[in-house]
């Protein structure tokens, strides 16, 4: 009787204990599957793509230099990377191969880099194009467009949940963001009229000089999110002809030239082409002292971090008396 009853006891305790075993192996798997999910990222693409990576990819390659400065911002690492991420933002990537000019990165030497993600950029054709053989070898990629401070704080948001670092996000980005909206503030409170918010933003390389509108470019979204008006918006002849008897009629109150390429030489032109036309000289701006030369690594590349510095610079420009 008495081992009929301690067997009976054996036999629940053993059901318990199989019970809570099975109950911990469920959870623990539970758990497993929540743990594998969020090991990935998944987001919209500037293609309008759904990509989903890896937290933390071991390799990573940028065709931009902007976006390799970006993705450093973010707190990652880089096998691989466009010239100009040495060139014009002096990154120090000491174990990154070099792809070639950002406009033509060589698809071989990137294949050859084993990237397991590659972060693109939708407004270079190249890029675009390397997307469907970038697939097919099971490559990760992902098409970026930066032309706003607000894109780039985009980029940087979903960068950071990648790398893991949303410290940097804040240090980075929302920081950036803050001083931004002070330095706003400060010129919404200064009431410019209408007049002197009227611009022109000119493009100089060693070869051209082109009027540019606000859209697509770095110095001309900051002017019109400040809410300067750019003739060539509403003249769309003269992006297509730099016509300087239209600009002398709509007489803009500063005009802003940036330069593509080698600085110097694209000062040169820009020199060049006034002298040679005296009707430059006609105009209010270019008498008076109103004509600048903007900093192509703030105003033409994308400042990223120091996205800031380059609109407290803007809006000290826009704010002088002359």
């Amino acid at each position: 009787m008495f081992k009929r009853i301690f067997s009976a006891k054996k036999f629940v305790c053993l059901s318990a204990v199989v019970i809570l075993l099975a109950a911990a192996l469920c959870c623990c798997t539970e758990k497993d599957k929540n743990t594998g999910a969020s090991e990935t990222v998944t987001f919209k693409d500037a293609l309008d793509r759904t990509v989903t990576v890896k937290k933390n990819p071991e390799r990573v390659a940028s065709l931009l230099g902007s976006f390799a400065d970006t993705w450093i911002a973010a707190g990652g690492t880089l096998c691989a990377a466009a010239e100009d991420a040495w060139d014009d933002f002096g990154l120090n990537l000491p174990n990154a191969v070099n792809l070639g000019g950002a406009h033509s990165p060589s698809l071989e030497i990137l294949l050859s880099a084993d990237p397991d993600f590659v972060i693109a950029s939708a407004s270079t054709a190249a890029d675009v194009e390397m997307k469907q053989t970038l697939e097919i070898a099971g490559i990760t990629v992902a098409y970026f467009d930066v032309d706003t401070f607000y894109d780039y704080l985009s980029m940087l948001d979903i960068c950071t949940d990648i790398t893991g670092r949303k410290d940097l996000y804040e240090q980075n980005g929302i920081k950036v963001k803050e001083e931004i909206e002070k330095i706003k503030d400060k010129f919404s409170e200064a009431n410019l009229p209408d007049e002197k918010r009227t611009i022109l933003l000119l493009r100089t390389s060693s070869s051209l000089l082109k009027a540019k509108g606000s859209e697509g470019t770095v110095l001309g979204e900051m002017l019109c999110d400040l809410g300067c008006i750019n003739i060539a918006d509403n003249d769309k002849s003269l992006l297509d002809n730099l016509s300087v008897e239209s600009i002398i009629w709509q007489e803009p109150y500063r005009i802003f030239a940036v330069a593509m390429g080698d600085e110097t030489a694209a000062q040169k032109n820009l020199s060049k082409t006034m002298e040679e036309n005296p009707a430059w000289g006609k105009l209010d701006a270019v008498e008076n002292g109103r004509l600048h030369i903007m900093d192509r690594k703030l105003f033409n590349l994308k400042p990223n971090a120091n996205w800031a510095k380059a609109y407290e610079q803007l809006v000290e420009i826009l704010l002088r008396e002359q």
